[in-house]
């Protein structure tokens, strides 16, 4: 590509152009909260009172460990998933104190809805001055019941899961044709796509969109004193919701990359590469950090190096736009013509997988899926990303895997 381009089209330069400004302006959060309650000695654990004790407890949600590259975005929420590993059950005792004492002990471990709490509260029963609720430690799914707790109020005008599910689902089918596409050309059948660019392009607005809403102050659970904590940093670093932040600017980046090598980039958004270049090498930078901060906590330090290692594959991608820019572009793009096909689906599947391991998340920490359950979704997640990127490599560059196997790993013209 050089400055000299045919007319481009305007529709899909525009879809481009705002996805891209967009990504200037994403972060986002989810940390943790827990908080304690004193009763006067006279006051006795009884259902109505323990209600409201529950009711009003915030509770920590853990979030994905950030970060995306090849092959590896929902393998890093993995990461942040053992430190929850703990144990299978959870309860909610509430202790009144002997009337000698002065307080009332009060430890939740609830996830932070409403319809949960309110669930967990009604299981209460007085024991002898002692209030004990269980909370089941695997939770029957329905789909009454995922819409209920999905659903939530405190996602102003529902624009969250809105635009989460329509990018999440033009995301499956195009991943799932473009797969059952590649499979029939290695058999000698011919297939012929069903999600075009212009439809992907608006999946990739309404994840932006997706992104920029988690960002509502009702959604973002605590603790964090500023944004340094939210960041993994301060006094209090909070590192889950600096999974969250991470796994957000990952989306933009991702979506930014997939854009780029289209023949309908517009020239003026080319200035923005050192940008987003630079941005990726803290991002990855940031997503070690996280990663090595579960070290201890659930996470070996040998498995802490094992995701680490495959985020450094953004590495080259990030210095040849910092250095190169459309230079690079044009060389990689005439030395493997089918180069920019598999480059665009490859970021576009890592942003959309990343999207999933946060829904799955949410789903967990709603009581709609188990442990169990969540690990083997974002197993699969990582499982799909697997089969995708290698098998549109080998259908649109097969050089890769017979002569020139490094550029693979390098991206470098040859």
């Amino acid at each position: 590509m050089s400055s000299a381009r045919p007319p481009q089209r305007r529709a899909t330069a525009s879809a481009i152009a705002a996805v891209g400004l967009v990504g200037l302006f994403c972060e986002k959060d989810v940390g943790r909260t827990f908080t304690s309650s004193v009763a006067r000695p006279s006051q006795v654990a009884t259902p109505s009172t323990a209600h409201s004790v529950a009711g009003s407890e915030r509770v920590s949600t853990p979030a994905p460990v950030g970060g995306n590259s090849s092959l590896v975005v929902p393998l890093t929420a993995i990461a942040a998933a053992c430190q929850v590993m703990r144990s299978r059950s959870r309860r909610v005792v509430l202790r009144a104190a002997p009337k000698e004492s002065t307080t009332t002990v009060v430890e939740v471990d609830t996830p932070e809805t409403s319809e949960v709490q309110g669930e967990v509260a009604e299981q209460v029963v007085s024991l002898g001055g002692v209030a004990t609720a269980s909370v089941p430690s695997e939770p029957s799914f329905s789909w009454d019941l995922a819409v209920r707790r999905m659903w939530t109020a405190a996602d102003k005008a529902h624009i969250h899961a809105i635009t989460g599910t329509i990018h999440i689902s033009i995301g499956l089918v195009y991943i799932i044709d473009v797969i059952a596409g590649d499979v029939a050309t290695l058999n000698g059948m011919k297939w012929t796509p069903h999600v075009s660019l212009d439809v992907l392009l608006i999946s990739m607005l309404f994840g932006a969109a997706n992104a920029v809403s988690g960002l509502q102050r009702s959604l973002l659970p605590k603790p964090f004193k500023d944004l340094v904590e939210c960041l993994g940093f301060g006094e209090k670093p909070n590192y889950k919701s600096a999974g969250f932040i991470n796994t957000a600017v990952f989306y933009f980046i991702l979506s930014y990359q997939s854009l780029r090598v289209l023949p309908d980039y517009p020239v003026w958004m080319m200035p923005l590469d050192p940008v987003i270049a630079f941005g990726t090498l803290v991002a990855v930078w940031h997503s070690i950090y996280i990663i090595n901060s579960y070290v201890g906590q659930g996470l070996s330090q040998g498995l802490a190096f094992g995701i680490s290692a495959p985020l450094l594959l953004n590495v080259p991608v990030a210095l040849h736009l910092l250095f190169q820019g459309e230079s690079w572009v044009q060389s990689l793009g005439a030395a493997y013509p089918g180069w920019p096909e598999v480059f665009f689906g490859a970021n576009y599947a890592l942003a959309w997988a990343g999207s999933m391991v946060t829904f799955v998340l949410s789903l967990y920490e709603r009581r709609v899926v188990t442990l169990t359950e969540r690990l083997i979704l974002i197993l699969l997640m990582g499982l799909i990303t697997a089969i995708f990127v290698p098998l549109r490599a080998y259908v649109l560059v097969p050089d890769w895997f017979f002569k020139d196997a490094i550029v693979m790993l390098t991206l470098s013209p040859p």
